[in-house]
């Protein structure tokens, strides 16, 4: 923070302007439990040239996250993002991309969304796609909502192993909407096939399936398709790791009728937890019902190539009882980063991240497997998986930060069963000898 000298006629002055007598009067919301009082604790006097020092070892004393390597993932994943990426975002003209209003004056954006759908539709295997939502969870609660218009229906069948805050968020966007949430139990780290067979009825308007689901097991879609559509119900797919999609079938391929998915892991750093991007993607049979904006290609009346908005299903933009939803704006400079991501990967470069992340992930779990600390079920898993183990949460912590990783996610935050188990997450940002240190720090 820069310092910038006030007299006290200037400090009067500027709380004269905002209409308050004094400071105390300024904070006065925030609770007097909440304020600082005394001096610090700094020994003194100092140059500023020793405050400085002085801070920056205290500094020290916190967790540097760019230092460290997260075995936590569970919906938001530490992928290594290419400085090019990051130079692209720093130009000002794409930091002033917003909701594009006058569209057509902004071709820049149009032309990103249509890149980013053209990347998304090739990835999931369908024709309609909006490029961005808020996040992964805002997107399946849309995509739920899309299908009960679809189907004239409100209940609901979801796997137990969607993302527990992804079902939150279903819950929170259904309230008003008089909906039957019913959940799907699992098996063995995968979503019961037969279970769902019980459970689905005439009056069921879509079923949620994860995959890879919260334990990152690679779920039989197309098994669970086939039951789905005997019952007249939609299949909604959701991928909080789209990374997966260049390894495995696409949804299309696997009967899914609707996807909504998070593209956090092209190109997006974790941020502390936002803002992320959110994307659907559907057959064009169902494109009328698609909430947000989808960007078409055009030529101009020179024959010049242009693009232009095509869909714009909102209320501010069409007759309110006709909106699909109020979603109100996209995440552009996201897009950005997400268009340079999987450009500059390519196909091929996109699937070599895919398949280190699986090798690297199987790779841990079988060494930790040989140590006398890990039990765990086989399941078909992509970069996440789940062991038990008889080690304490405050043993695994304290091994992992001696050697910079961050522990893995405790089950038992989500699954109260679940006591002894922990959700490991691997990336393309660990190498073979960032994983032996594991084993060996868990190991012993």
């Amino acid at each position: 923070m820069k310092y910038i000298p006030n007299t006290r006629e200037q400090l009067e002055e500027m709380l004269k302007t905002i209409g308050v007598s004094s400071f105390e009067e300024l904070i006065k919301d925030i609770p007097e439990s909440l304020r600082f009082k005394g001096d610090l604790n700094i020994k003194g006097p100092l140059s500023e040239d020793e405050l400085i020092s002085y801070i920056r070892s205290i500094e020290k004393e916190n967790a540097d996250f760019a230092s460290l390597k997260p075995l936590v993932g569970a919906g938001s994943y530490k992928h290594f993002v290419p400085s090019v990426i990051r130079t692209i975002l720093s130009r000002e003209e794409f930091y002033t991309a917003y909701t594009p209003y006058q569209p057509e004056l902004a071709q820049g954006t149009l032309q990103t969304m249509f890149e980013v759908q053209t990347h998304l539709g090739r990835l999931t295997g369908f024709d309609a796609v909006v490029p961005s939502i808020y996040d992964g969870a805002s997107a399946t609660a849309e995509a739920v909502l899309m299908a009960m218009r679809l189907t004239g229906k409100n209940r609901v069948v979801v796997s137990g192993l969607l993302n527990p805050q992804y079902l939150e968020t279903i819950r929170t966007y259904t309230a008003p909407h008089k909906t039957e949430i019913v959940e799907i139990p699992y098996d063995n780290n995968l979503t019961s096939l037969q279970k769902l067979k019980d459970i689905l009825n005439s009056e069921t308007a879509v079923v949620v399936i994860q995959s890879p689901n919260f334990f990152g097991g690679i779920e039989d879609v197309e098994a669970f398709s086939k039951v789905v559509h005997e019952s007249k119900a939609l299949l909604l797919q959701v991928v909080t790791e789209s990374l997966s999609l260049a390894l495995l079938k696409s949804p299309a391929e696997l009967g899914v009728d609707i996807v909504a998915g998070e593209a956090q892991s092209f190109g997006i750093d974790l941020n502390f937890g936002g803002p992320y991007n959110g994307y659907l993607a559907t057959k064009m049979e169902f494109v009328r019902q698609l909430p947000g904006r989808i960007a078409g290609e055009t030529v101009d009346r020179n024959g010049k190539r242009a693009f232009v908005m095509t869909l714009r299903a909102r209320e501010q933009d069409i007759k309110r009882e006709k909106a699909t939803s109020n979603l109100c704006t996209s995440h552009n400079l996201n897009l950005y980063a997400i268009d340079a991501y999987l450009s500059l990967f390519g196909k091929e470069g996109l699937y070599e991240v895919a398949l280190y992340n699986t090798k690297a992930a199987h790779y841990l779990r079988k060494k930790l497997l040989e140590t006398p600390h890990f039990k765990g079920v086989d399941y078909p898993f992509f970069n996440e998986f789940v062991l038990n183990t008889d080690l304490t949460e405050e043993e695994m912590k304290e091994r992992l930060l001696k050697i910079d990783v961050v522990p893995p996610l405790k089950l038992s935050n989500y699954f109260e069963d679940l006591v002894d188990s922990y959700l490991f997450a691997v990336t393309e940002v660990f190498s073979k000898e960032d994983l032996d240190k594991i084993v060996d720090a868990l190991g012993r």
